[in-house]
């Protein structure tokens, strides 16, 4: 939204009625004055129940494909179309997955191509796939109709496209692109953090998923932390978690830490964030089980921090950041490597015999990858002035 209009695109925003959504609707999307429409829908109030009730969301989510929001999406692109005027082209963002239903009916509706970015296939997912061998079935079912019916296809890297392609055979190569994560492009002071230098500082950006008792063996459970910060002098070492964590969260990693190490900032803004990020010893990337995952955070931390922990399964993310020779990888089946990695920065550290590397090759920032997002959106209007689309 804030690169697109310099490639000639005026936007119009029609968003997904999550409590995320609505607060950025308040406060205003990146880039200025833009306009977010957010359909309302007789389902609204059974969308917004059925999130907060735990085993009905837990019903529906083990039923429906991709999820509940696809009754959203339905009634929505019914809306828009007779809303929207001199619309060229549909472009849709994902997950949420139900955005690629909404996206593909609106443009079949407004008789437009549709552009479907698809950063993290359902079909990829092993958390998706664990509900059931059927409902595995279903999403690549899913998954196929719709990227079948798009026009182009953006995945994040070659190996994604690759993985995709092999999938489902029918789809075409070139209507298959690759456009990675970036970065934005901005200078992050890291005298912004509340670090005290004195401390030895590891920082984790982001939110502990779901109760420890829930997912024990979630690699976002306070534990995977803690027993290797607990190995370092407690008076020499301070862990900073920035972003939301419960009071039972809290309650948790208290037990974890006798000496009072951890620090919680809460939710901030994302130059506080990236503040964060730079300014720590360590920044901690925490991935689960998931070999296709390739977040944005990792593109950041690539750019700002000075050193990385990566707790992440072997792929196309361990492929990245071992690229680089300040990024200390460490495999989720082999957490017992968090403490030996943290105590060889730590040393380090304390010896004062690091400097800041450079931003390694092939990180793009958020413009220039939005400069790749365009080139895709002209082809798609090139195939439907040619009738190719």
């Amino acid at each position: 939204m804030r690169f697109l209009p310099a490639h000639g695109y005026d936007i119009e925003v029609v968003t997904l009625p999550t409590e995320w959504m609505d607060y950025q609707s308040r406060e205003g999307f990146p880039g200025g004055e833009v306009d977010a429409h957010q359909p309302e829908s007789p389902t609204d109030p059974i969308i917004r129940y059925v999130s907060t009730v735990r085993y009905l969301n837990w019903l529906q989510r083990a039923i429906l494909v991709p999820d509940l929001l696809t009754i959203w999406a339905r009634s929505a692109a019914r809306q828009m179309s007779s809303r929207l005027k001199d619309i060229d082209v549909v472009y849709a963002t994902s997950p949420p997955y139900s955005g690629m239903v909404a996206a593909q009916r609106l443009a079949d509706a407004l008789g437009v191509p549709c552009v479907q970015e698809l950063r993290d296939p359902p079909s990829f997912h092993r958390s998706i796939r664990r509900r059931s061998s059927f409902f595995g079935r279903r999403m690549v079912r899913f998954e196929r109709k719709y990227l079948s019916r798009a026009d182009h296809v953006i995945t994040v890297t070659p190996r994604t496209r690759s993985r995709l392609l092999e999938l489902h055979p029918r789809l075409d190569p070139k209507r298959m692109h690759v456009v990675t994560n970036g970065y934005p492009d901005i200078e992050v002071d890291p005298s912004r953090s509340g670090r005290d230098p004195s401390r030895f500082t590891v920082t984790y950006v982001g939110t502990f998923q779901g109760s420890v008792k829930a997912r024990e063996e979630s690699v976002f459970t306070p534990a995977v932390l803690m027993e290797g910060i607990s190995e370092l002098p407690p008076d020499q070492v301070s862990l900073r978690i920035v972003g939301s964590v419960s009071g039972q969260q809290k309650k948790n990693i208290g037990k974890l830490d006798p000496n009072g190490v951890v620090e919680f900032l809460g939710l901030v803004d994302r130059e506080i964030a990236l503040a964060e990020v730079a300014a720590a010893d360590v920044a901690v990337i925490l991935a689960d089980d998931d070999d296709w995952w390739i977040g944005r955070k990792a593109f950041e931390y690539l750019r700002y921090a000075h050193t990385i922990l990566a707790v992440v399964p072997p792929g196309d993310t361990t492929d990245l950041l071992r690229s680089h020779k300040r990024v200390d990888v460490v495999s989720p089946y082999e957490l017992e490597g968090i403490g030996p990695a943290l105590a060889a920065r730590f040393e380090q550290w304390r010896r004062g015999d690091w400097e800041r590397g450079p931003v390694p090759e092939g990180i793009q920032t958020d413009e220039s990858c939005v400069a790749g997002i365009a080139e895709v959106l002209e082809l798609a209007l090139q195939d439907a002035d040619t009738g190719a689309g």
